[in-house]
């Protein structure tokens, strides 16, 4: 089986995209699937991080004149690398319906990946992992009516590790906490909530600081942590599982770390960098699986070390948030049999 996959990572768009389709075609290699990426050169691109995972990609040119360009080469590339695919998937919110029905006649099916449902797509089955107050309505004259939607969390695409780790609920208080911002971060909130624990003092919990291969202020956060016997620096990791596991907190934005922080029952403090975290943040701050900061642009080191403070002096809160956070993903090893059956069908 024959399976291409369409996605791009930049500084601007953040790592998400295909840091989520590395975990599918892992999955779909497992299944015993041929898999190739295809993807721009942008800057802040993955295309070495999809190679070292021993996948192959094309690399396509940045910045392409318009979606019949990305669609003919595409083309040539899915043509190049041995014919027609059994299986495209799209995670891209740049392509819609007119780059899919170009590519319709060398691809058996089209698999998209989506959270935005603000154009139409040709596809056969489409993902969306988000939470949303009507999902399925959303859909609606979107897509053709022979599509198979999976819809929500419980069909979120995580690494193996997650699902095999203990969903264990924080009962002893706030002692360590995991921070991770996305995979690029660009407006640096890490560093504004390193200010916030080195004013919190000897205060601050011991916390782990996660940051993105992409992320272009590592040695800025380096710097500012120097001499803070609380904090550990880690750029990019393959530990994420286990450091969730082992915090009682976990500070960041929505997006897959919200599922994967989910299915440890890692409660979670979270803020809002980009329109399609707002759903999630919101209604899973009405479930009791985090609290929601709002907009990260208006969250200053004072509001951070308000909330952590708060949560330092209330441990009954993390226990309840905790399973409320463990609860979002009820359901999960079902939706994942019946996500891989349908992809390999």
């Amino acid at each position: 089986m024959r399976v291409a996959i369409r996605a791009d990572a930049s500084f601007e768009i953040g790592t998400g995209h295909v840091m989520r389709c590395l975990t599918l075609a892992r999955t779909l290699r497992r299944l015993g699937a041929d898999v190739v990426f295809i993807c721009r050169e942008e800057d802040g691109h993955l295309c070495s991080v999809i190679e070292s995972a021993n996948f192959r990609c094309k690399r396509l040119p940045k910045s392409p004149a318009g979606w019949e360009t990305d669609a003919r080469l595409t083309r040539t590339a899915i043509e190049s690398d041995g014919g027609n695919a059994r299986l495209l998937v799209v995670d891209h919110y740049m392509l819609d319906i007119a780059w899919e029905s170009n590519l319709r006649p060398i691809v058996d099916r089209i698999f998209v990946i989506d959270d935005l449902a603000n154009r139409s797509h040709d596809c056969d089955l489409l993902l969306d992992q988000n939470l949303h107050d009507v999902p399925h309505a959303r859909y609606s004259g979107l897509i053709p009516e022979r599509a198979k939607l999976f819809l929500g969390p419980r069909y979120a695409l995580l690494r193996p590790e997650f699902d095999a780790a203990d969903t264990v609920p924080r009962s002893k208080g706030l002692r360590r906490m995991l921070v991770f911002l996305g995979g690029v971060d660009p407006t640096n909130e890490s560093l504004k909530l390193v200010r916030a624990l080195r004013a919190m003092g000897t205060g601050a919990p011991d916390t782990d600081l996660v940051l993105g291969p992409a992320n272009p202020h590592f040695e800025s956060v380096l710097t500012a942590t120097r001499g803070m016997d609380c904090m550990n620096v880690l750029r990019q990791t393959e530990d994420m599982a286990r450091l969730m596991r082992d915090a009682d907190l976990g500070l960041g934005t929505c997006g897959v770390a919200a599922w994967e922080r989910c299915r440890v029952g890692l409660p979670s403090l979270v803020v809002v960098s980009a329109d399609n975290q707002r759903d999630d943040a919101r209604i899973l701050h009405s479930l009791g699986a985090v609290r929601n900061l709002g907009d990260a642009s208006n969250v200053d080191v004072e509001r951070w070390v308000t909330e952590i403070s708060a949560l330092q002096n209330d441990p009954l809160s993390l226990t309840k948030m905790s399973i409320a956070a463990a609860s979002v993903m009820r359901g999960r090893a079902d939706a994942v049999t019946e996500l891989e059956s349908a992809l390999v069908s």
